[in-house]
């Protein structure tokens, strides 16, 4: 079982998502990754957060919720445990930026993201579990707006 975080990264009113410049994951997606043997998951959710985005301003804020997850939903043949994770940055950047990760995971060649920002009511359909714990960063932050995925883990 791989262990992984998600990152809710946010700046006032608004969240962190990124396209995949080469277009292998058609849907926007947010920030993160997998947590290293011997690694805390609040630490790998850091360490992920800059890989993938260039930002240094960070804060992890709090754990949104973890679960154990089947990814025969999203066309996968594994299972992860999963952290969502809720982090802050004050961090002046452009509306749309990219930022390349020179060191995947994966041990794939390096990947180039199209990063940008959009206000938490506006958030688009999100790749894969990336939007699991959209309704409780919602409530959080108290937008009530309602959102497509009501599903969630403890």
């Amino acid at each position: 079982m791989r262990n992984r975080v998600f990152l809710y990264i946010t700046r006032s009113n608004e969240l962190l998502v990124f396209d995949h410049i080469d277009q292998r994951y058609l849907a926007p997606q947010i920030p993160g990754g997998t947590v290293e043997c011997g690694e805390e998951p609040a630490v790998a959710a850091l360490r992920e957060a800059t890989e993938e985005t260039g930002l240094s301003g960070l804060r992890v804020v709090r754990l949104q919720g973890s679960c154990k997850e089947n990814l025969a939903s999203v066309g996968k043949n594994e299972h992860i445990q999963a952290w969502f994770y809720h982090l802050e940055t004050n961090e002046v950047t452009e509306r749309r930026w990219r930022h390349v990760e020179l060191d995947p995971s994966d041990g794939a060649d390096p990947i180039e993201f199209e990063l940008y920002w959009v206000g938490l009511s506006d958030v688009p359909t999100l790749g894969g579990l990336d939007g699991r714990m959209l309704p409780k960063l919602r409530s959080l932050l108290g937008n009530r707006q309602s959102c497509g995925d009501s599903s969630v883990c403890q």
